[in-house]
C-alpha cells in the first residue's frame, strides 16, 4: 500500500472510531456514570489525529518511517474504536434493562460503590447471557485481575475487558429455550463485567499513546514540503499507431470483421460511424486497434489516419489540436482560420479514420457532441472513429448506432499459443520442456485469458525454465510484484476509483477467487466493515450497496452473471489478486491446506479461509494443522481480528481445532460461517456487525445469544436449516438492518421477529406473520419501520378490518422497493369482500418496484395498482376469484409479469380510453402495450385462451422489448404466437396447452430455433405456427406432429436444421407446386422413430436438399423385399454425392445394404458418396446380411468410421480402400472378426492413427503384420498412435508390438469379463511383458475393468516416455510394480480400485507431479 493510500485508510478508521461519539448519546450516558470527561478526552484526541492526517495529506511524505508511524497510529485508533464500541454496548444494555439506575443508587467516589454498581450490572446481565453448552477451554481464559486498586471483595467485577461468555453455542437441548431461565448456574456462567476504573484507565492510556505518536508525526510534518500531486495521466504510457506485438492472437475474427465492415461492409457507405471497443484492462484493446490501423487495406481506404491517445481526461482542445496536426493541408487554407475551421476545410472531401485510444472520462459530455458535430461535416462517406475504453458508461456515451465490440478473455487455444511464445518463442512446448506442461497449464489457468498477463508471466517464467521456479511462481503469484506488468495496468483502473469504491472492491477479495457473490453478500460484508455510510439522499445500506455494485460493474471490477437463482457478481482472478495486494497490510485470504505457507503481517485484521482442499481428518493431519496454526499465531494477533470468514466444509475434528485457535477473537465485526462447519463458543462478540451462520443438521438449534449482539446490523441465516425459532428479545437488536432467513417458504416461515416495531432501522423483513401470537405481531408493528427496502406480510387472512390493515402505513414507506402480500392459500374459508378492503388498505408508496400478491381471495386487483408508476416486476399467484386483468397505464416501466394459478382468469382489460377503439378484439396500432416488458410468465390459468394481443401484431409499440415468454398448464390456450413479429423475443416455452405438449423457441447467436412436441389431435402445423412469418427459422424440431406440408415447407427459406421424431410421417405429398423448382437450404437432417414409409418419403425429399451435409436416421424400419413394386427402398440422389459429409444410421433393425447396389442412380450406393467423411452404423444387425463382399463397402473419402453391432465382416479387407481413414471403431462386430487387411490402413497410403476394437476377442490372434513382406521395408512401422482393445492376449505378441512401436503413444487395455466370462486374467505372462517393452513410444497407458488382475506388468519403469498411467476398476490389484514406475511419469490416476493400492499411490505425491484418486 502506498503512503497516501495508507493515509486515506487511516482517516477512514478514525472516522469509524468517532462514530459512537458523533451524536452525544454516549457522552450523556458516560456523564451519568461520572466519567464523561474521559470520553471527551478520547473524542478530542481522535479529532486531533484526524486533523493531523488531513494535514499529512497535503505534505510530501516520502519516507518509509512515516508509513510505519501511520501504521502505529492506525493500530491505536483501532484500540480506541474497540473501547468506545464496548462502552456503547454497555450503554445500549443499560437502556434495554434499566441497569443505568444502578449508578444513581450509590454515591460517588468510593471503590465499594463502584463495585456495587458493577456487580448490580453484572448480575442482571449474567442471567440474560447464560450459556447452556460447550465449555470454553481453560487454557484460553485470561486472568482478569489486573486492577490493584480494587479490593478482593470486588474481584468479580475486575477485568481488562468484558466477557459475554459463550454466545454462539450449538445447543443440543430438545427445545431451543432449555437452559435460558433466570435460575441456575450463576457461578459457572461468565459474567458481563463493567469496571469503571478499568475503563477509565484504558481511556487514559489510549489518549496518552495517541498523543505521543500524533506529536511525533506533527513534528515531522513541520519539515515536509507541500505535496505535489502527480497527474495520473502522466503515469499512463502513451500509445502509438504502430504495432507493438507482431502477431495478433485470438482476435483475428474480430479484426477481420471490423476491417470488412469498414472497407466493403455496413460502414463503408454511411456517414460518420463511431465504433467503441470495450474491455477490462490488459485485454488487448489497443493491440487490436493497432493491427486494424496499420492494416494495408485500411491504409489504402483512408487517405487520412489519426491516432490520439486520450488517457484519463478527454480535453476537446487538445484533441482538436492533434487532429489538426495530423491532417494534411489543403490548397487555399486561410492561416488565420481557427482550429475548427481548418479541420472542416481539410476533411471536407477526405475519408478519415480517427482512433481515440483509452478514454476514461469526459469532463464535459457536450465536448463529445461538439467533436461529432465538427467531424460530421465531412462530405465523404465511410469515415470512422474507433474508441477504446474500459468503461461501459463511456462506450454508451460515444456510440451512435453501433453496439460496442466487447473484448473478453482469449480463447484457451489461442491464449496458450501466445503464452508459450512469450516463454519459448514458439507456440508449443519444446520436446525437452514437456515436464513443465502440467504446471504451466495451472499457471495459465490463473491468468484467465489476459494477453498482458501472458506477456508478464511468460517473461517471468522464461528466466528459469525449471520445475522448481515455475512452482514458486504459481504458489507465490510473483506476477503480482512485477513493476510494469499486469498489476500495473489493473492498478491504474483501481486508482481511478473514488475511495469508497476502492474500499468496496478491495475488501470483496475476502470472498474466494471465482466466488459468485450475490448482492446481499457483498452489501452485508461492506455494512459489517462500516464501509457503507448512509446519507440524507441515500439513507439505506441496501440503496448505497446496490449503487456501488452497479458502479463497480460499470468500471469493470465485477462481472454480472445471470443464473437461475438471480444475478451473481464475479471478480476476475487477476483483479482478485490486485484487491488482495492493495489490502495486504490487513487482509489475508488462503486455503486452510496451505496454512503453512501463509505470511501474516502483524497489522492483519481481516481473515478469510477456504477449506475446500483440506481432505479427510486423521491423527497425523490434525496434529499437522495444529502445529501450522500455532506457528501462524507467532505473528497473528487473534484478539485484533475484525473479520473471520470460513468457506467450505470441514471434518468435526478439524472444526474443534479451528475453534480453539480462534477462541480469543473478541474484536470481530464480521463472522461468516455459512456451511455450519464451526458453531464456535466465541466469547465477547460485543462488536459484531455481520453474522452469517449455516447448518444442514435439522436437529441443531439456533444459538440463543444472538439477541445479545446489540451492534448487529446484518443477520444472515439463509443456510440455516436447523431449528430456527428466534428468542422473543430479538427486538433488542435496535441496529439490525438486514435479516435473511432460508429462502424456501416452509423454512422462512419459522423465523419470526417478535415486537419488530423496535427495529426502526430494519431494511429487509422478508417474513412478517400477522397476529402469529396475541401480541407482538400486529400490523401496527410495521408503522414506524420507514427504512424498509423489502417486506413480506403473511397470514393476511387474520386481518379483518380496513383500519387494522391501514396501521401498517405502507404508503409512508418511501424506500420500500419489494413487497409481498400473502394470504394462506390453504385457509379454511375466504371472505372476498373483507380481503378486497384489506388489500385496498395496504397501498404501498408509489416508488415500489417489485410486487407479489399471493393467495388473495378478492374478485379484482387493487385500484392502487394503477398508481405504481415505477413498478418493474409484478407477480400474481393463487388468486382464485380474479377473472380480469387490467393492463394499467402505469405498467409503462414493467419489466417482468407473472400470472400463476389464476383459475378464473379469462380476460384482459385495457385502459378506459382504448375501450371504444378496441371493438372487443384489436388494439389500435399506435397504442403502447407493455413498452418495456421483457419477461411474461403465465402458468396454471385453465380458462385463459389468448394473450393480450390478437394473432397478428402489426404495431411496433406492442411488446417491443419482450425477450422471454412462458405459458404452462393452460389447457384452453390455443393462440398462434406471432413470434417473428416481436423482434426482441429470445426465448419462448409453452407447455401443456391446447394441442401442444411443448413448444420452445430460442433466438441465439447461432440462429432461430423451434421445437414442437404436439398432441395427436393436432391435424396441421398451421394450428400452432404461422409459417409465412417465420422465414428466418434456421432450426426446426418436430415430435408427435403431423407431417410438414409442402406449402409450409417452401416458406422456410432459411432452414438449416430439420429434426423429426416420433411422428407418423415426415412430409406430406410433395407435388402441387405447378411444376416449379424448389430447394431448401437444409444442411443437417435427423429422422427418428417415424411410423410411415420413410424410404419413399426420403427418396422424394432428398433431391430438394442440395446442401445436405449431415443425415441421421434412427429407430425405424425400411422395407427391403425384392419385389419390384416395393416402394420402401431408399434412393440417394446424385446431388448428395458432392454434399453429404456425415451419415449416421442407428437402431434400424430392417436396414439392409442391397447387393447388387441399387440405391444410387448409376450404382455404387455408399461408395458413390464421394464427399462422405464420417459414417456411423449402429445396431443395424441386418445391414450386411445380403452383401457378397465382392467389392469395397464404403467410399475412400471416409475419415471416421464406426460400426457397432454390425456383423457379417470376417476381416478388414472390405475396408482396405479407406486411404483417408484416421479413426476406426469396431464395437461388437462379431467374435470372429480378424484384423487381416489392417496393414493397408496403417502403412504407406494409409492414415489410420486411432483404432478401437471391442467385442472381438481374437482380433489380433496369430497376426504377423510383416509376414511375407521382407522385401517391403515400408511395412516395418505403422501410423497408429492410439489403440483401445480388449484382445490383450492377441495384442502382446512380439511381431505386432514391434510393428506398432514407432507411432503408438496411447494404449488402453480392457478386461471386461461380462462380455467374455471365460477370459480371466490374473497376471501378464513373461512373453506378454516382453512384448509390452517393445512399445517404447508409449506416453499413456490405461488398464480398465480387469476384475482378477493382481499385478501390473513388470518393468514398467523401462518405458522411458510414459507420462500418464491410469488404473480403473481393478479391485484385485493391491500394489504397484515392485520395480517401480518410470521417472518420466507426470500423472497417476487410480479409480474404483483396492484401498491398499490407493494408499500406496498417496505416498508418491511428492515424487509424481499429479496424482488423481477417485
Amino acid at each position: 500500500m502506498g503512503m497516501y493510500a495508507a493515509l486515506r485508510v487511516a482517516q477512514w478508521v478514525v472516522g469509524k472510531a468517532l462514530a459512537p461519539v458523533a451524536d452525544g448519546v454516549l457522552e450523556a450516558w458516560a456523564a451519568n456514570r461520572n466519567f464523561g470527561p474521559n470520553i471527551e478526552a478520547v473524542r478530542m484526541e481522535l479529532l486531533l489525529v484526524q486533523a493531523t492526517l488531513e494535514n499529512a495529506g497535503r505534505k510530501e511524505l516520502g519516507r518509509p518511517a512515516m508509513e510505519e508511524l501511520l501504521q502505529k497510529l492506525r493500530d491505536l485508533v483501532h484500540n480506541a474504536e474497540d473501547l468506545l464500541d464496548e462502552l456503547d454496548y454497555f450503554r445500549i444494555h443499560d437502556e434495554l434493562h434499566g441497569t443505568y439506575n444502578a449508578s444513581e443508587e450509590h454515591g460517588e467516589g468510593s471503590i465499594r460503590k463502584l463495585a456495587l454498581n458493577a456487580r448490580h450490572t453484572a448480575k442482571a446481565v449474567g442471567k440474560l447471557i447464560n450459556c447452556c453448552t460447550w465449555q470454553r477451554p481453560k487454557r484460553h481464559q485470561r486472568s482478569c485481575d489486573n486492577s490493584s486498586s480494587a479490593p478482593n471483595a470486588n474481584q468479580e467485577v475486575s477485568g481488562c475487558m468484558p466477557k459475554l461468555g459463550k454466545l454462539l453455542p450449538c445447543s443440543c437441548f430438545p427445545h431451543p429455550h432449555v437452559g435460558d431461565g433466570n435460575s441456575g448456574n450463576e457461578q459457572e456462567t461468565p459474567k458481563l463485567e463493567f469496571n469503571k476504573v478499568d475503563f477509565s484507565q484504558r481511556m487514559k492510556d489510549i489518549v496518552e499513546k495517541l498523543q505521543l505518536i500524533r506529536n511525533e508525526v506533527s513534528k515531522i510534518l513541520i519539515h515536509c514540503g507541500p505535496r505535489t500531486v502527480p497527474d495520473i495521466a502522466q503515469i499512463r504510457p502513451i500509445t502509438k499507431g504502430r504495432i507493438d506485438e507482431p502477431k495478433l492472437y485470438g482476435r483475428d475474427h474480430v479484426m477481420n470483421s471490423i476491417i470488412h465492415d469498414i472497407i466493403e461492409g455496413q460502414y463503408c457507405d454511411q456517414g460518420l460511424t463511431v465504433l467503441p471497443v470495450i474491455g477490462p484492462g490488459a485485454m488487448g484493446k489497443t493491440t487490436l486497434i493497432q493491427h486494424i490501423y496499420t492494416n494495408q487495406q485500411v491504409q489504402n481506404h483512408f487517405p487520412v489516419r489519426i491516432w490520439i491517445c486520450v488517457s484519463f481526461n478527454f480535453n476537446l482542445d487538445k484533441v482538436l489540436e492533434e487532429i489538426k496536426r495530423y491532417t494534411p493541408r489543403v490548397e487555399g487554407e486561410n492561416e488565420y482560420s481557427t482550429t475548427e475551421e481548418l479541420i472542416v476545410q481539410r476533411l471536407k472531401s477526405r475519408r478519415f479514420l480517427l482512433v481515440l485510444d483509452d478514454i476514461w472520462k469526459f469532463t464535459d459530455v457536450d465536448d463529445w457532441k461538439k467533436l461529432l458535430l465538427l467531424l460530421g461535416k465531412s462530405q465523404e462517406m465511410g469515415s470512422m472513429i474507433l474508441v477504446t475504453t474500459r468503461q461501459k458508461e463511456i462506450a454508451d456515451q460515444v456510440k451512435k448506432t453501433e453496439e460496442p465490440k466487447e473484448l473478453n478473455r482469449l480463447e484457451l487455444g489461442e491464449f496458450r499459443k501466445l503464452f508459450l511464445v512469450y516463454i519459448f518463442d514458439v507456440e508449443q512446448y519444446p520436446r525437452d520442456k514437456h515436464h513443465l506442461l502440467h504446471i504451466g497449464d495451472e499457471i495459465m489457468e490463473k491468468l484467465k485469458g489476459s494477453p498482458l498477463a501472458a506477456k508478464t508471466v511468460g517473461r517471468l517464467l522464461r528466466r528459469d525454465p525449471s520445475l522448481a521456479h515455475w512452482r514458486r511462481v504459481l504458489n507465490s503469484k510473483q506476477w503480482a510484484n512485477q513493476t510494469n506488468g499486469i498489476m500495473s495496468a489493473l492498478k491504474l483502473s483501481y486508482e481511478f476509483l473514488p475511495f469508497y469504491l476502492q474500499q468496496c472492491f478491495s475488501y470483496s477479495a475476502l470472498f474466494p477467487e471465482d466466488y459468485p457473490c450475490r448482492s446481499h453478500e457483498l452489501i452485508s460484508l461492506w455494512t459489517g466493515l462500516d464501509i457503507l455510510i448512509p446519507t440524507d439522499e441515500n439513507p439505506t445500506f441496501e440503496g448505497i450497496g446496490l449503487s456501488n455494485i452497479k458502479e463497480l460493474i460499470t468500471h469493470g471490477f465485477f462481472r454480472e452473471e445471470e443464473t437461475a437463482d438471480g444475478s451473481r457478481y464475479v471478480m476476475h482472478d487477476l483483479l482478485h489478486d490486485l484487491a488482495l495486494k492493495v489490502v495486504s497490510h490487513d487482509c489475508v485470504s488462503f486455503r486452510l491446506s496451505d496454512v503453512g505457507l501463509v505470511k501474516i503481517p502483524p497489522s492483519m485484521r481481516h481473515l478469510s479461509i477456504s477449506t475446500e482442499d483440506l481432505g479427510e481428518y486423521d491423527a497425523v493431519s490434525g496434529e499437522k494443522l495444529m502445529s501450522e496454526l500455532e506457528e501462524m499465531k507467532r505473528t497473528l494477533k487473534v484478539e485484533h481480528l475484525q473479520t473471520l470468514m470460513l468457506f467450505g466444509r470441514m471434518h468435526e475434528s478439524f472444526a474443534k481445532i479451528f475453534c480453539e485457535f480462534f477462541g480469543e477473537a473478541t474484536a470481530l465485526r464480521v463472522l461468516y460461517l455459512p456451511m455450519g462447519s464451526v458453531l464456535h463458543t466465541f466469547s465477547g462478540l460485543i462488536h459484531l456487525r455481520f453474522l452469517c451462520l449455516g447448518t444442514r443438521n435439522i436437529r441443531v438449534h439456533l444459538p440463543l445469544r444472538i439477541s445479545k449482539f446489540y451492534h448487529l446490523r446484518v443477520l444472515d441465516l439463509e443456510m440455516w436449516y436447523g431449528i430456527g425459532d428466534f428468542p422473543e428479545d430479538m427486538s433488542n437488536l435496535a441496529e439490525l438492518c438486514h435479516c435473511y432467513t432460508p429462502s424456501r417458504r416452509y423454512a422462512e416461515l419459522r423465523f419470526d421477529l417478535y415486537n419488530v416495531r423496535k427495529l426502526e432501522l430494519l431494511e429487509k423483513l422478508k417474513v412478517f406473520r400477522v397476529n402469529k401470537k396475541s401480541e407482538g405481531f400486529e400490523p401496527k408493528q410495521l408503522e414506524h419501520l420507514n427504512k424498509l427496502w423489502e417486506l413480506g406480510i403473511y397470514n393476511l387472512e387474520k386481518i379483518h378490518t380496513e383500519d387494522e390493515a391501514a396501521e401498517a402505513k405502507l404508503i409512508e414507506k418511501k424506500f420500500l422497493r419489494r413487497l409481498t402480500l400473502d394470504w394462506d392459500s390453504e385457509r379454511s374459508s375466504v371472505e372476498p369482500g373483507v380481503e378486497e378492503v384489506v388489500l385496498e388498505s395496504l397501498q404501498p408508496h408509489g416508488d415500489l418496484q417489485v410486487l407479489c400478491i399471493r393467495g388473495y381471495g378478492g374478485p379484482s386487483c387493487p385500484t392502487w395498482l394503477g398508481d405504481l408508476w415505477d413498478l418493474r416486476e409484478l407477480r400474481l399467484k393463487d388468486m382464485a376469484r380474479l377473472k380480469e386483468f387490467i393492463v394499467e397505464k402505469s405498467f409503462c416501466v414493467l419489466i417482468k409479469l407473472e400470472l400463476i394459478g389464476l383459475v378464473c382468469f379469462e380476460k384482459w382489460v385495457y385502459p378506459t380510453e382504448l375501450q371504444s377503439s378496441l371493438g372487443g378484439e384489436v388494439l389500435p396500432t399506435d397504442a403502447h402495450m407493455f413498452p418495456l416488458l421483457q419477461v411474461l410468465i403465465i402458468k396454471k390459468c385453465p380458462k385463459l385462451s389468448v394473450l393480450p394481443f390478437s394473432d397478428h401484431i402489426v404495431s411496433p409499440y406492442w411488446f417491443p422489448k419482450l425477450q422471454e415468454l412462458e405459458i404452462h398448464d393452460c389447457p384452453e390456450f390455443s393462440s398462434v404466437i406471432p413470434i417473428s413479429w416481436i423482434e426482441s423475443l429470445r426465448r419462448v416455452i409453452i407447455r401443456r396447452v391446447k394441442m401442444i405438449m411443448e413448444f420452445t423457441y430460442s433466438k441465439l447467436s447461432a440462429g432461430v430455433e423451434f421445437e414442437i412436441i404436439g398432441e395427436f389431435d393436432v391435424h396441421s402445423l398451421d394450428q400452432v405456427l404461422a409459417f409465412d412469418k417465420e422465414i428466418g427459422l434456421e432450426k426446426l424440431t418436430l415430435s408427435r406432429c403431423p407431417p410438414l406440408e409442402l406449402k409450409n415447407l417452401v416458406m422456410l427459406t432459411s432452414l438449416k436444421t430439420l429434426i423429426v421424431e416420433n411422428s407418423v410421417s415426415l412430409v406430406g405429398p410433395l407435388g402441387g407446386q405447378d411444376g416449379l423448382e424448389w430447394d431448401l437450404p437444409i444442411e443437417y437432417m435427423s429422422i427418428k422413430g417415424l411410423y410411415g414409409n420413410i424410404g419413399k418419403e426420403l427418396t422424394e425429399l432428398l433431391p430438394h436438399l442440395p446442401r445436405l451435409s449431415k443425415l441421421e436416421l434412427s429407430h425405424y424400419e425400411i422395407t427391403t423385399t425384392e419385389k419390384e413394386e416395393d416402394d420402401g427402398l431408399l434412393l440417394f440422389p446424385a446431388t448428395l454425392c458432392d454434399s453429404l459429409r456425415e451419415l449416421d444410421m442407428s437402431f434400424c433393425s430392417g436396414l439392409v445394404l442391397v447387393d447388387p447396389p441399387t440405391l444410387v442412380p448409376g450404382g455404387g450406393w455408399l461408395q458413390a458418396l464421394g464427399s462422405l467423411q464420417r459414417l456411423k452404423i449402429q445396431c443395424c444387425r441386418m445391414f450386411l446380411s445380403t452383401f457378397s463382399f465382392s467389392r469395397h463397402l464404403f467410399p475412400s473419402s471416409l475419415q471416421f468410421l464406426m460400426l457397432w453391432h454390425v456383423k457379417g465382416m470376417q476381416t478388414l479387407e472390405p475396408l482396405s480402400n479407406l486411404s483417408s481413414l484416421t479413426r476406426l471403431k469396431l464395437l461388437y462386430c462379431g467374435e470372429d472378426l480378424k484384423c487381416q487387411g489392417l496393414q493397408s490402413l496403417l502403412t504407406t497410403g494409409g492414415q489410420l492413427n486411432e483404432l478401437e476394437v471391442r467385442g472381438s476377442c481374437r482380433f489380433f490372434a496369430g497376426w504377423d503384420p510383416v509376414e511375407g513382406e521382407e522385401q517391403k521395408p515400408h511395412l516395418v512401422s505403422s501410423t497408429l498412435q492410439a489403440l483401445r482393445t480388449d484382445d490383450v492376449a492377441g495384442l502382446f505378441a512380439a511381431p505386432i508390438c514391434s510393428f506398432l512401436s514407432p507411432g503408438l503413444t496411447k494404449l488402453q487395455l480392457s478386461g471386461d469379463i461380462f462380455l467374455f466370462p471365460f477370459f480371466k486374467m490374473e497376471r501378464f505372462s513373461k512373453k506378454q511383458e516382453d512384448a509390452l517393452q517393445l512399445l517404447s513410444s508409449l506416453q499413456q497407458l490405461e488398464f480398465w475393468s480387469f476384475d482378477d488382475l493382481q499385478q501390473l506388468p513388470a518393468r514398467l519403469g523401462n518405458l522411458a516416455r510414459l507420462k500418464i498411467l491410469s488404473i480403473y476398476k481393478c479391485p484385485a490389484m493391491s500394489s504397484l510394480p515392485n520395480d517401480g514406475l518410470p521417472e518420466s511419469l507426470q500423472v497417476l490416476g487410480v479409480s474404483l480400485c483396492n484401498w491398499k493400492l490407493e494408499e500406496q499411490c498417496r505416498e508418491l505425491m511428492d515424487t509424481i507431479p499429479k496424482i488423481i484418486i477417485e
